[in-house]
């Protein structure tokens, strides 16, 4: 197989296989050490670089997936979609229901239906939206993989030479790790809501032109 044919989106590269490569990072962290997994990292070839990538696509879906089963089980089935929702309740949604009125013919009372109608209008207009949901679903998973970083962190701290205390190495780490998720969180929820909400905007800016005739 050649895979300097295959063709990666962005959402491939930052949705998938960067997460998935950092858990794989972390795997061979836990099991082997750190400093056997910089020599073993640094000493990768051309064909063992690929199927690394390889498996990190395949890892970084089931990151992907254990986010968000995780996320929408504690925040509830349209956590995801609470951005559109508050958009629908705004006055300016009122405007995007005239317009959808227009030119469908009738109006569309449901904020994923409205949602689903136009960005399939838009089509190829609005290709920022698969930056802002492939920024946001990285983020997502940077939340997951500093909690699974813990017991990594933690072999570190305790087991691997360095010159601090077990102790404040371990301190310092998991702290770090909060850090990187609160800000991640954050991120993730700012760039999930760019992904939604300028979606209808997107869909106003142009529909003139989408309604205009050939």
């Amino acid at each position: 197989m050649d895979f300097s044919k295959l063709k990666l989106e962005l959402y491939d590269l930052l949705g998938l296989i960067l997460p998935g490569l950092i858990a794989i990072c972390q795997g061979w962290i836990l099991l082997r050490g750190w400093h056997t997994f910089v020599v073993g990292i640094s000493q990768l070839g051309g064909t063992g670089l690929t199927l690394l990538l390889v498996f990190a696509f395949g890892v970084g879906n089931i990151i992907q997936e254990l986010g968000d089963v995780t996320l929408k089980t504690v925040k509830g089935q349209r956590y995801f979609r609470s951005a559109r929702d508050r958009f629908w309740l705004t006055t300016e949604a009122e405007t995007v229901r005239h317009a959808i009125k227009k030119s469908l013919g009738h109006e569309i009372p449901s904020a994923d239906a409205a949602f689903d109608y136009c960005l399939t209008k838009l089509k190829g207009r609005f290709d920022k939206r698969d930056m802002f949901l492939a920024t946001s679903d990285l983020c997502r998973s940077f939340v997951v993989l500093s909690a699974l970083a813990l017991i990594p962190a933690l072999r570190i701290a305790f087991r691997d030479p360095h010159p601090f205390s077990p102790y404040v190495a371990s301190a310092v780490l998991i702290f770090a790790l909060f850090a990187v998720s609160a800000l991640a969180w954050r991120r993730m929820l700012r760039f999930r809501e760019l992904s939604e909400t300028t979606v209808f905007r997107a869909y106003m800016a142009v529909v003139n032109e989408l309604d205009a005739p050939p």
